[in-house]
């Protein structure tokens, strides 16, 4: 059996625009990334806790989160970052799904081993959490051509991936 899983927030800002338009579609699983144009990263968890209740009593499930992860210049206060990382995880507790996207850095180029370091980093926290991270090739990131991506899956253990063709065709 297939089933489907929607970015719903191209649907609507708000959830109940999401979980109407899902709904409509026949679509439970969604992946979460913005809520009143709010992103994922920056819930709280209480807001985490009461947006959870609404989908559960609506029959909607995460899927996944659609997080920002790794969407940030490769020079960033690492450790306080990894809060930040550690924050989605928790969050991705709340919503019940142990799938996080995530990406690879920008103006990372140059930095290949320090990418890698971050992204080892990255997944002890996730794996603490009992969650996954999924990186997702992306225009501008360390991870925007194939050739990348195979270094990062040959220098990174307990990563995983998600191929969007889409992203692959802006890097020509």
């Amino acid at each position: 059996m297939i089933r489907l899983c929607a970015f719903s927030d191209e649907a609507g800002s708000s959830l109940e625009e999401q979980i109407f338009a899902l709904k409509r579609n026949n679509i439970s699983l969604m992946e979460l990334r913005s809520i009143d144009k709010k992103n994922v990263a920056d819930f709280t968890i209480e807001e985490a806790i009461a947006y959870q209740k609404k989908l559960e009593e609506n029959n909607i499930s995460v899927w996944s989160i659609g997080s920002p992860i790794g969407k940030v210049n490769i020079n960033v206060d690492f450790e306080e970052y990894l809060k930040k990382v550690a924050h989605v995880c928790a969050l991705a507790k709340v919503f019940k799904t142990d799938k996080i996207r995530m990406f690879s850095f920008f103006h990372a180029y140059e930095d290949e081993e320090k990418v890698y370091e971050y992204l080892r980093k990255m997944v002890e926290v996730a794996t603490s959490y009992g969650v996954n991270l999924y990186h997702e090739n992306e225009k501008d990131i360390f991870g925007d051509t194939a050739e990348r991506v195979q270094k990062i899956m040959n220098n990174v253990n307990g990563l995983k991936y998600i191929y969007d063709p889409a992203n692959y065709l802006q890097c020509d």
